[in-house]
């Protein structure tokens, strides 16, 4: 992995950790599968490419070697147009417990390292949050691209909020440094605490683009469970508001609304016939990584893990 030299000691610790965490996770996914981002478009033959590193030797085509000497790779026209571009929420809501923006970082970290080793372009991009290196990084296949994604997660703090309809119409834009075309893998980490009912329009223009839309929603299961009997005072992130709370005299509203909520995200994304897993913050990541990674597009279902 290639890091800048201008990056200070703090920064380039946090980037080793978190390379480290994110290899751990890829390992595990490895473990139970082949790992390889399914892309689910006809791929048109194009002719031959020189090989260049870090392009997995998977792809050589030793048919041509052995005549020739030359290594080469077969281009087809879903390889050269496809690329990635994951989305992380770094909103104030996301980090509202230590254990769910650790499990997002980590999350997002172990989709990019998986798709570079796929040898296919990726891009991040990060909704709100303070502090990061980068906000925008264009998909490439670069040997830099790992550190530069890494980098970006592992400076970014979170804060505000991420505004999911902008993001999503801004993605969806034409033209830009920001839009996407419409063979891209479109992955969204993010708790997705805002109202369905606010982005999922902005979703549907994606998925009617032909982006192949993939999330992971995050959560914190004791943040969602109202944990304590005692009266206290709720603390919202994003807003900074504090309000009085009894635990005990709302519990049962509170967890209907969860529950609708939860329902909700998931329905947005079954509407479009894309993909969405919930994820815990207590629990492992594995499953959800290599749902992700492995999942045909344009499903009209969902798949989650409680």
């Amino acid at each position: 992995m290639t890091v800048p030299a201008s990056w200070d000691p703090t920064l380039f610790a946090r980037v080793r950790t978190l390379h480290l965490a994110a290899r751990r996770l890829v390992a595990g996914v490895q473990a139970g599968s082949h790992l390889a981002v399914q892309r689910g478009h006809e791929a048109e033959f194009l002719g031959y490419q020189p090989y260049v590193p870090p392009h997995p030797l998977k792809d050589v085509d030793w048919r041509v070697y052995a005549r020739n000497d030359r290594l080469v790779v077969r281009e087809r026209r879903a390889e050269r147009d496809f690329a990635c571009l994951l989305i992380f929420d770094a909103s104030a809501d996301l980090g509202s417990t230590p254990a769910k923006w650790q499990q997002a970082i980590e999350v997002t970290a172990a989709l990019a390292f998986a798709v570079l080793a796929n040898g296919d372009p990726v891009g991040l991009r990060i909704g709100a949050g303070a502090g990061m290196t980068e906000s925008l990084i264009p998909a490439s296949r670069s040997r830099s691209q790992l550190g530069r994604i890494l980098g970006a997660l592992a400076s970014v703090r979170p804060e505000g909020r991420a505004d999911l309809v902008a993001l999503f119409q801004g993605i969806a834009a034409p033209q830009g440094r920001g839009g996407v075309r419409s063979r891209t893998l479109l992955g969204v980490v993010s708790d997705f605490m805002e109202d369905p009912s606010e982005w999922s329009g902005a979703l549907g223009v994606l998925a009617r683009r032909g982006v192949d839309l993939r999330a992971v929603q995050v959560y914190d299961r004791d943040e969602l469970m109202l944990v304590g009997d005692q009266p206290t005072r709720f603390y919202s992130p994003e807003t900074g508001r504090r309000f009085p709370l009894d635990p005990v005299a709302i519990r049962g509203a509170f967890t209907e609304v969860v529950r609708t909520w939860m329902a909700e995200v998931q329905q947005a994304f079954v509407r479009e016939h894309a993909l969405c897993w919930s994820l815990a913050a207590q629990d492992s990541a594995i499953s959800a990584v290599g749902g992700w990674l492995a999942a045909r597009p344009a499903a009209a279902s969902t798949a989650g893990s409680s």
